[in-house]
């Protein structure tokens, strides 16, 4: 069984490269080998997440590029020396409620809770490797703890596509909760 199809591969690799250089764009030189290792890594977490999930639920899951976050992200980039504003959300994950089997194609019937707990394993991964990486020292941790609060901070925001707005739908108190955690992440430290 092919885990990833030709296309969503493609859109992890532009969303990762482009995830990479929004967040290394001040230093280039400096950042840029060691953001990638930190964003392929917690991106692939993330999908296999939600791809695990969906699975458990009787259904598939897919990672979609989504080329207006990519120019947002982009224009945010450019931009952020003046607002101190990044924006970075340039995919989502697609739940779709059937899967295919050794005995041919199944329906599930999913309600917005089970398509909420799809969305919330990918905010979780996100969120547990920006605390955890929050207790150790130096650079490298640092970005790890950043860019994965940053990552679970954009993909909770509550627009349909995203993650959050399928958490949102679903629980508003969990949402809630997820949004102070994915804060806390970027604006606490040890």
């Amino acid at each position: 069984m092919k885990y990833f199809t030709n296309i969503e591969l493609r859109d992890l690799a532009i969303s990762i490269i482009a995830v990479t250089f929004i967040f290394s764009f001040q230093d280039l030189r400096s950042l840029f080998a060691i953001s990638l290792g930190i964003i392929t890594f917690s991106f692939l977490l993330r999908v296999f997440a939600n791809k695990f999930s969906a699975k458990k639920l009787g259904c598939m899951a897919t990672y979609k590029l989504w080329p207006s976050g990519i120019a947002l992200g982009i224009i945010s980039m450019i931009l952020e020396p003046i607002t101190k504003i990044l924006f970075v959300a340039t995919g989502r994950t697609e739940i779709m409620p059937y899967s295919f089997g050794r005995w041919g194609f199944k329906i599930a019937k999913l309600k917005e809770k089970h398509i909420g707990l799809i969305a919330l394993s990918g905010i979780i991964v996100h969120l547990f490797l920006a605390i955890f990486f929050k207790f150790f020292q130096g650079d490298f941790f640092y970005y790890f703890s950043f860019y994965n609060a940053m990552l679970a901070f954009f993909n909770l925001l509550p627009a349909p596509q995203l993650d959050g707005g399928k958490i949102f739908a679903w629980n508003l108190g969990l949402w809630i909760l997820l949004v102070f955690l994915a804060l806390f992440s970027i604006f606490v430290t040890f």
